[in-house]
């Protein structure tokens, strides 16, 4: 009886200790334009990770990229995801340091059901702390570019948004790669020479999300 209860402890040790590896963030999300306003859409938009990871790329750039999803039994279609990463030139000589962000650090979409969106940042600001570490944290608020998509006319609109948050992220190079790799789809790829690199838009689209 009494290795039963010891078992029994280590695996809800276990579990508590493996809670969480994954990381996590929350992202708000607020529409600047002032011509129009929904009546009925949120006036904030908030996205809450149960993925986060971080990595240094062979460009010595501190990667970050996270998800969360939430599955709907009514299908594919109704299923909810948002994708973020952010890509930060150059490594804190400490155990931190504060970016400032460009149009090239942020990729990020959002599907949830029939609705699609997509932006890429235009300007902001990023601190990380406790680099170095397995677990690393950072919060951020930059400014960026959203476009939406619809069957009949695919990706359109170039509305600006304010997005602030926070994360705690994991060290994982391999699950962190294949989320950013998602978030550049669709020719949202970072440019990679100045003069790209420097468009005001995001870039080119498909005709599919």
């Amino acid at each position: 009886m009494r290795h039963g209860s010891r078992l029994a402890t280590a695996i809800v040790l276990t579990a508590l200790t493996g809670a969480g590896c994954a990381g996590h963030a929350v992202v708000y999300s607020v529409p600047l334009g002032t011509k129009q306003i929904s009546t009925t859409g949120p006036l904030i938009v908030r996205a809450t990770p149960d993925e986060c990871y971080f990595w240094v790329n062979d460009q010595e750039e501190v990667c970050v990229a996270m998800r969360s999803f939430s599955g709907s039994i009514l299908g594919k279609r109704f299923h909810r995801e948002f994708l973020m990463s952010m890509v930060a030139k150059g490594l804190p000589a400490g155990s931190g340091r504060e970016y400032r962000m460009d149009r090239r650090t942020v990729r990020a979409r959002n599907d949830a059901g029939y609705a699609h969106t997509r932006s890429a940042s235009l300007g902001g600001i990023f601190t990380v702390w406790d680099f170095g570490r397995e677990r690393l944290h950072g919060r951020f608020r930059f400014t960026a570019k959203e476009q939406s998509y619809s069957v009949l006319t695919g990706w359109t609109g170039n509305n600006t948004v304010l997005c602030i948050g926070e994360f705690t992220a994991f060290r994982n190079e391999t699950a962190g790669k294949r989320l950013l790799a998602r978030t550049e789809e669709g020719a949202m790829g970072r440019a990679t020479d100045e003069a790209k690199a420097a468009r005001t838009s995001p870039p080119a689209v498909n005709s599919q999300p």
